[in-house]
């Protein structure tokens, strides 16, 4: 757990604080998307899926892949993702695992996002999906602490532990 939140460190900062507000906020408007175009839902979704979600993703999928020794959270806590013939990940393997472990983020942005994006609602109500996300993510968390393997729901799935080296 401690890999994965040294890992969204430093997703949440190349996201955040590279792309959205260094390269994007500076450039938004001349691409046409202003606060208007953000009201839109479809907009909206379209916009986190290319500048935060997509990158995020491509982090999780090369890094934990047999193109590399792990993302940067495992290589400090000298950790690997292996599949069920002990050997290090296939791209694709790469990227299913990466679809379930950030289902519940993918979720939760859909329940901010839709029917309206939450951010223009007056009132804003709790919303379903938003829910559903953040109780996915505590399954997989309650997952690996009471797996004697240590291993997630999403890694028991696949058929991939996480190992020291």
């Amino acid at each position: 757990m401690t890999a994965y939140l040294i890992d969204c460190i430093i997703c949440y900062s190349l996201v955040m604080l590279v792309i959205q507000w260094a390269i994007l906020s500076n450039i938004r408007e001349s691409l046409g998307i202003t606060e208007e175009w953000f009201k839109s839902s479809l907009n909206m979704e379209l916009y986190v899926l290319i500048s935060i979600s997509i990158p995020v993703w491509a982090y999780f999928v090369y890094f934990d892949s047999n193109k590399t020794k792990g993302t940067f959270g495992k290589r400090i806590l000298k950790l690997s993702v292996r599949d069920q013939e002990n050997k290090t990940m296939s791209l694709s393997k790469s990227f299913q695992r990466t679809i379930l472990k950030l289902a519940p983020w993918e979720i939760a942005h859909l329940g901010v996002i839709f029917p309206t994006p939450i951010y223009f609602e007056n009132e804003p109500d709790i919303r379903i999906l938003t829910i559903v996300g953040i109780l996915l993510f505590s399954i997989y968390m309650i997952s690996i602490v009471f797996n004697t393997n240590g291993q997630s729901l999403y890694d028991k799935l696949i058929g991939t532990k996480v190992i020291e080296k």
